[in-house]
C-alpha cells in the first residue's frame, strides 16, 4: 500500500505543477522536478508527523519506477530524432553543436576544479559538471522555437538537429564518465582506445542492424499493422541494445536510444508508427516521464541555495554565457548573422532530460556524495537540477527580448 499511495502523491503533485509550468510557458519537465522539491519542503516543515511525505525520497520502488522512466524517456529521445532530417543540414548543424558543447564542457570542468575540494572523485566530478551543462534540452528548445514561429525556419531546423547531436555527444560521454566511475580514474591512452573502440563497435553493429536487418523483420510485422507487436518490438530491441552496451562497458541507456532512432515510419508503415508512438509518448510524457522527474526533484536538497550560493550562482551564470557564446560563436562561423546566431545560442540553452539522465546515472553510482565533508560536492547534484530550471526559465525570456528587438530593427529599415 505505501508503494501505492507513494506513486499516487508524486504522479498527482507532478502532474499538477507541470500543468502550472506549461501554462507559464515551461516546459513541463520543470514544474515536474519543483513538484518533487515542493514535497521535500513540506516533509521538512510537517517533519515526524508525516513519515509517509519523508519517506518518497527513500522509496526503492520510486526509484526503480523512475529507472524505467529513463529508459523510455531515453527511447523516445530516438524515436523523435529523424535521420533524414538530421542529415539535411548536418554540417551546419554539427559545427553549431560542437561550438555548444566543447565550450560549457571545457568551462564546467574548470569550474569544478576550482571550487571542489581535492579527493578522490574530484576528477569524475567536474567532468560531471561539465557534461551536465554541455547538453541541451531538445524538448524545450523544440517548444521554444515552436513558441516563436522558427521551428521550420533554417535557423531552427539547425539548432533542433545540433540539440540532437549534443544528446549522442552526450551519451559518449556518458560513457566516458562511467568507465571512470568504475575505475575511479581517467583512463590512459591504452585504455581510452578501448573504449572508443568498444563505442564504434557498439554504433557500427547497432547502425548495421537498424539499417539492414530490422527491416526485413519490420515489413512482416507490417502486414499485421499492429501498434502493439510493433511497440513490443521496440521495447525488446532496446532492451538488447542496451544489454550490448552494458556487455561492452557502457551505459544501457545509449542502447535505448539507438533502438529508438531507426524506428523509421518508412519501415514499418505509417498507421502502426503513428500509433506506437501515441502509446510510447502516452505512457512516457504522462506516467513514466512525470514521475522521474519528480523522483529527481525529491533528491535535490534547497539548502544548497543557503550554503554554496556563490558556487550555485556562477555554475548557473557560467552554464548560460557559454552555450550562448559555444553555440552563437558556431552559427557565426558558418554564416549566420550575429541575429541569428544569438538566436541559436540562447535556443541551446534549455538544460533537460538527456542532463537530468546522465546525473541520475551519476547520483545512483555514488559519484554524488551527500555525505561529503566537501559541501559542494555534497549539494552537487542539487546545484545541477537547479542549474537547469534557472537556464530553461531564463532561454525564454532572452529569446523573447532578442525577437522583438530583431522585428524593431526590420520595422525601422
Amino acid at each position: 500500500m505505501e508503494t501505492i499511495g507513494a506513486l499516487l502523491v508524486l504522479l498527482l503533485a507532478a502532474r499538477l505543477f507541470g500543468a502550472l509550468s506549461h501554462r507559464a510557458g515551461l516546459p513541463s519537465a520543470v514544474g515536474e522536478m519543483i513538484a518533487g522539491m515542493v514535497l521535500v519542503l513540506s516533509a521538512i516543515v510537517t517533519g515526524p508527523h508525516q513519515p509517509f511525505v519523508a519517506n518518497l525520497a527513500h522509496n526503492e520502488a520510486l526509484a526503480k519506477v523512475a529507472e524505467l522512466g529513463i529508459f523510455f524517456l531515453v527511447l523516445m529521445a530516438g524515436l523523435e530524432m529523424r535521420l533524414a532530417d538530421t542529415m539535411r543540414d548536418a554540417r551546419k548543424s554539427f559545427v553549431v553543436a560542437v561550438g555548444g558543447v566543447v565550450l560549457p564542457l571545457v568551462a564546467g570542468i574548470i569550474l569544478g576544479f576550482v571550487f571542489l575540494e581535492e579527493g578522490p572523485q574530484r576528477t569524475a566530478q567536474a567532468i560531471l559538471v561539465g557534461v551536465a551543462i554541455s547538453i541541451t534540452a531538445i524538448a524545450a528548445s523544440a517548444k521554444l522555437l515552436q513558441e516563436f514561429g522558427l521551428l521550420n525556419a533554417e535557423s531552427g531546423r539547425v539548432l533542433i538537429t545540433a540539440a540532437l547531436f549534443d544528446d549522442i555527444f552526450g551519451l559518449f560521454l556518458l560513457a566516458l564518465l562511467s568507465s571512470m566511475i568504475a575505475t575511479g580514474e581517467l583512463p590512459d591512452t591504452y585504455a581510452f582506445a578501448i573504449m572508443l573502440a568498444k563505442v564504434i563497435l557498439f554504433f557500427v553493429v547497432t547502425g548495421l542492424l537498424g539499417v539492414h536487418v530490422y527491416p526485413h523483420i519490420s515489413k512482416r510485422m507490417q502486414r499485421n499493422q499492429s501498434a502493439a507487436i510493433e511497440f513490443s518490438a521496440l521495447v525488446i530491441v532496446g532492451l538488447a541494445y542496451g544489454f550490448l552496451a552494458e556487455t561492452l562497458g557502457l551505459h544501457w541507456a545509449v542502447g535505448a536510444f539507438m533502438a529508438g532512432l531507426f524506428m523509421e515510419k518508412t519501415q514499418i508503415g505509417k498507421q502502426p508508427y503513428e500509433s506506437m508512438r501515441l502509446i510510447l509518448n502516452a505512457l512516457t510524457a504522462g506516467i513514466l516521464g512525470p514521475l522521474f522527474f519528480a523522483w529527481i526533484g525529491l533528491q535535490a536538497n534547497l539548502t544548497a541555495i543557503f550554503e554554496i550560493p556563490v558556487f550555485l550562482l556562477i555554475l548557473s551564470l557560467v552554464a548560460f554565457a557559454s552555450k550562448v557564446l559555444g553555440g552563437g560563436l558556431a552559427a557565426r562561423f558558418v554564416g549566420y548573422t550575429k541575429q541569428e546566431a544569438a538566436i541559436i545560442g540562447v535556443g541551446l540553452a534549455p538544460r533537460g532530460e538527456i542532463m537530468i539522465v546522465v546525473m541520475s546515472i551519476a547520483l545512483g553510482s555514488g559519484l554524488i556524495n551527500g555525505a561529503s565533508a566537501d559541501p559542494i560536492a555534497r549539494h552537487l547534484f542539487s546545484a545541477l537540477i537547479l542549474m537547469a530550471l534557472f537556464n530553461t526559465a531564463l532561454a525564454p525570456m532572452v529569446l523573447r527580448f532578442l525577437l522583438r528587438r530583431k522585428h524593431r530593427l526590420k520595422n525601422e529599415r
